[in-house]
């Protein structure tokens, strides 16, 4: 059993080395898996400040240790493909960079991954963020997730997870995907299991997340629902409300031509004119909706087909 661990960062400059020497503390500590076992894979982000820098200095690392560098800023979801692609072990432990989730878990994680599980994730039970801006944001979005999807899991976002390679889904690449991944692992009809999780308070740097995450996570969960094979069915399903909506918008009107030169009755006073405008305005909405819908898909296809273009402008060193 083996594990590359992956770390994305962004900005992080003053926690590398803190983070580096409680990822070997940790690793140590895991003493059911040899360190040649291991392989730690840093992902920085297109940082602006000395991130890349400080990962530079790690050349003493006992433990296989691959930096990557994106020359400019992609997402979070982009750095853990790129090291997910540079990994050359059987299953992946992801971590963020900044500090707050600690490493020491990871050999509970561990434990718990070789019952069988197919991923193993974390439930910050007792956040250490701010409530208005980070945990509150966090309780709206994980209420979503379990709405919409099979999960019951409490904690969607928590950086620390463990699964099995296998499990990175082609129609998952898309968006900020490390939110919905586990729901999607588990909608695949997979076994996962949640544990707490030892959760820190942010000491230095931060974070890059806020109230705009709601949002972000309703937009991923309709494209998660609806259009995960990426294929047109967004083009179907809104165009088919579109046409329908013209279509009754036309009755009306037709409705009204009637009255009006067949039957000599006038229709200003019935409600057939709001009737008919209300649909024809509903199939222009739903019509450029289908269309948004669809661009966006194409821009994450392609973002996907890009991503090994991206990778080839990355900076690459193999530490061990």
């Amino acid at each position: 059993m083996s594990f590359s661990i992956i770390i994305p960062l962004y900005n992080e400059e003053e926690n590398v080395k803190i983070l580096n020497n409680q990822l070997l503390s940790a690793i140590d500590k895991s003493n059911q898996i040899k360190e040649s076992d291991f392989e730690i894979i840093y992902v920085d982000d297109g940082s602006h400040d000395k991130t890349f820098d400080e990962l530079k200095k790690l050349s003493e690392n006992k433990v296989k240790t691959i930096i990557i560098k994106h020359k400019k800023n992609s997402s979070q979801s982009a750095a853990i493909l790129t090291g997910i692609n540079s990994s050359e072990k059987d299953n992946l432990i992801f971590l963020d960079g900044d500090l707050q989730n600690d490493p020491d878990d990871l050999p509970n994680f561990i434990q718990e991954f070789k019952k069988g599980f197919d991923m193993v994730v974390g439930w910050r039970k007792n956040r250490k963020d701010n409530f208005i801006t980070r945990t509150f944001p966090s309780i709206l979005a994980n209420s979503l997730v379990r709405l919409f999807t099979k999960s019951n899991l409490h904690d969607h976002g928590c950086a620390i997870k463990v699964l099995k390679k296998d499990l990175i889904f082609d129609d998952i690449t898309w968006g900020d995907f490390h939110r919905l991944f586990a729901a999607r692992v588990i909608d695949g009809g997979y076994k996962v299991s949640e544990i707490i999780v030892n959760h820190r308070e942010r000491e230095v740097g931060k974070s890059k997340y806020g109230l705009e995450r709601i949002f972000k996570v309703l937009i991923d969960l309709i494209f998660l629902k609806l259009f995960k094979s990426k294929n047109n069915s967004s083009l179907y399903f809104f165009g088919l409300f579109g046409l329908m909506s013209f279509g009754l918008a036309l009755v009306s009107f037709i409705i009204m031509c009637y009255l009006r030169f067949f039957n000599d009755t006038s229709f200003i006073s019935t409600p057939l004119p709001r009737v008919s405008v209300f649909f024809a305005l509903s199939g222009v909405i739903f019509f450029f909706i289908s269309l948004l819908t669809q661009l966006v898909l194409e821009q994450n296809k392609a973002i996907d087909k890009n991503l090994k273009k991206t990778n080839t402008e990355i900076i690459k060193f193999n530490l061990k």
